[in-house]
Formats: structure tokens, sequence, C-alpha cells
């Protein structure tokens, strides 16, 4: 006979497993937008950075994708599922890091559109902060794969997440006074400053994410 207890940990895998898929699509949609952001500081051409653009449509298509099949599961689980609301809540931050990353593209390309030319030492920093991001995103994945396998990984990966998140703080601070002590035009400055924020927005949701996680991990460690 099956408990429902034991059903209950047969659907959290299941639909764990969905959200680890899901992850790995935006991260993966991440690291096309910091090949696109390496193109635009080495030479802004347009045409390569709108080839990278349409990847990122490709891949933020298919990470919504597996969220409609995570929300259809969630669905046919329904009440057997506790803290069924923290599950939604994980999958709609995913989402959002997701939508954050289309918008950095979006603007980086119209950045080069406008022929903004940052300094070397912006173009330094901003590669920084987009490397930086990309640690606290595979941070937060890795706490991802750990919570259903072992709670003391679990809790490791969580406290570098948020560490990597103030780094990701520092960066953003200096860059963005960087950016407006620069010579920059007002509209290439204003345009620059939304893609930096954007990029520190996207560590504070991973941030988010692992406050929701620890949520779900009280009932199952």
């Amino acid at each position: 006979m099956t408990l429902p207890r034991d059903r209950e940990e047969e659907f959290r895998v299941r639909i764990f497993t969905f959200i680890q898929d899901q992850i790995r699509k935006v991260i993966d949609m991440y690291k096309v937008a910091l090949n696109m952001l390496e193109s635009f500081v080495q030479d802004s051409n347009v045409q390569k950075l709108e080839e990278f653009y349409q990847k990122i449509l490709k891949a933020d298509e298919s990470a919504k994708e597996t969220s409609r099949i995570i929300e259809m599961e969630m669905g046919n689980v329904g009440a057997l599922l506790t803290n069924k609301e923290d599950f939604i809540r994980l999958v709609t931050e995913i989402d959002e890091i997701a939508d954050t990353v289309e918008g950095v593209a979006y603007r980086m390309v119209n950045l080069a559109k406008m022929k903004a030319k940052l300094s070397r030492e912006l173009n330094n920093k901003l590669l920084e902060l987009g490397d930086m991001v990309l640690s606290t995103l595979n941070r937060l994945r890795e706490a991802l794969l750990a919570i259903t396998l072992n709670v003391n990984t679990f809790h490791q990966k969580i406290r570098e997440t948020e560490e990597h998140e103030k780094k990701v703080d520092d960066i953003y601070r200096t860059l963005d006074l960087a950016i407006l002590t620069s010579d920059l035009k007002i509209a290439h400055l204003l345009l620059t400053r939304e893609i930096v924020w954007m990029l520190e927005e996207i560590a504070d949701t991973a941030e988010r994410i692992v406050d929701t996680l620890r949520a779900l991990s009280l009932t199952i460690f």
C-alpha cells in the first residue's frame, strides 16, 4: 500500500526534477547573454549581437515551456502536495530571471545600434559583474540539485549563493558610480545603467529564490 506521504515525496522529487531542468535552461540562456556582452565589449557588431539575441529568445521560450509543464504537473497533483505556493513562487522567480536576461540582451542590441563606446574600465567592470552573476546562478543551481539529496551540501550552496550575491552588489555599486561619473552621452549612460541594474537584479532574484528554497527545505529534511 502506498501511503500519502510516500506519494507526496514522489511528486515532490518529480517537480524538483522539472525545476532543475528549468534553471539549467535559464543559466544556459544567461551564458549566451554573457557571450553577447563579451562580443559587445570587443567590437559591438550589431549583426552578431542580433544573432545572439535570437538565440536568447529561443532559449527563453524553451525555459517557459518547462515552467508550463511544471504548472500542469502541480495542477494534476492538487492537494497532495504541501507547500504548493512555495513551488509556484519558485517557478515564477526562475521565470523572472529569464525575463530579465532577455531584457539585458535587448538593451545591449540597442546600445550597439546607438554606437555607444564604453571605456576600458567600464568594459572590464561590466564583464566582472557578468561573471559574478553567473557564479551566483551556478551556486543556486547546485543548491537546487542538492535539496533532494544532501542537507549539508544544500545549506553550503545556499550560503555560497548569498556570498556571491553580496559580491555582485559590491561590483554593481562601484560600476554604477563609474558610469555616473563617465563622459558617456546621456542616452548611452541611461541605457548602460539599465543593463547593469538588470544584471544586479538577476543576482537579487537568485537571493529571493534561496529564501523560497529554505522554506521548502523545512518539509524535506
